[in-house]
């Protein structure tokens, strides 16, 4: 299973001893974008696109992406096609909405990802995206019912990407097995060369969900610096003690499961 991240600096991506090849970067923060460039790209095999919601509507609280949905598909679009440009394999994620952060649920979350679904691969045909297939917090029944909207829509195969959500707050162990496991099972029964990642999973989910997915992704820098070293990283020495635990804790599970 694929982990998409960054490491706590870009000069990491400089040196092919520190360089992370799974690549994450934000559309709400453009200075992720210096993680891939013309020095740094013969060092990375994939790039993740994602469009910001962590930022967007959990930490400021926004309902609605900044300048309406369709300048930010837009602008996901276009930093697409930089780094596609750098990297051939990069996806970008549709702009979806979150159904749960507390601090700003979005009680029209479903609706309002499959208009901006529509609108993208309608606009932009030629990207690479990554069809998010969202739901209720915990609600594995929500999820698949987006995912038969999806399919029905003719996406799955013409994209070779969908992501599901909501997956990034929760720790119930048992809803992300099964939602993995049965959107694995539906999706290969269409096409079995479509990709899954699962939005944000934690480590303690990674062994009950990595048989049915293909990638997750995390930020080593916020969310893992605390289970890693005991408290939040605010020093450069302490980012990179988390960065190698992180890398160590990967690499750990990865031999375990033989990859």
């Amino acid at each position: 299973m694929i982990v998409y991240t960054r490491p706590p600096y870009p000069s990491y991506m400089l040196n092919p001893e520190t360089a992370y090849p799974y690549v994450l970067i934000n559309a709400y923060d453009e200075s992720t974008l210096r993680y891939v460039t013309q020095q740094s790209a013969h060092h990375i095999r994939s790039v993740l696109l994602d469009s910001g919601v962590h930022s967007i509507f959990h930490r400021l609280e926004l309902r609605e992406y900044p300048g309406g949905y369709q300048t930010w598909i837009e602008r996901v679009y276009s930093m697409w096609r930089r780094v596609a440009s750098l990297v051939a394999e990069s996806y970008v994620v549709v702009p979806d909405y979150p159904a749960d952060y507390e601090n700003n649920p979005i009680a029209d979350n479903v609706e309002r990802t499959m208009r901006n679904i529509e609108y993208a691969v309608k606009k932009y045909p030629d990207a690479k995206w990554v069809i998010p297939i969202q739901g209720k917090k915990d609600d594995v029944a929500s999820v698949v019912k987006s995912f038969e909207y999806i399919r029905d829509l003719g996406l799955i195969g013409r994209y070779k990407y969908v992501a599901i959500a909501p997956t990034c707050t929760t720790h119930n162990i048992r809803f992300l097995r099964d939602v993995a496991i049965i959107i694995s099972k539906r999706v290969k029964q269409v096409d079995t060369s479509v990709k899954i990642h699962m939005f944000g999973a934690t480590m303690k989910a990674w062994p009950h969900i990595a048989d049915f997915v293909d990638s997750t992704d995390t930020i080593v820098g916020n969310i893992w610096c605390k289970p890693l070293i005991g408290k939040m990283c605010t020093k450069k020495a302490e980012k990179e003690m988390a960065w190698r635990l992180f890398l160590s804790k990967l690499s750990k599970f990865n031999t375990a499961r033989g990859r």
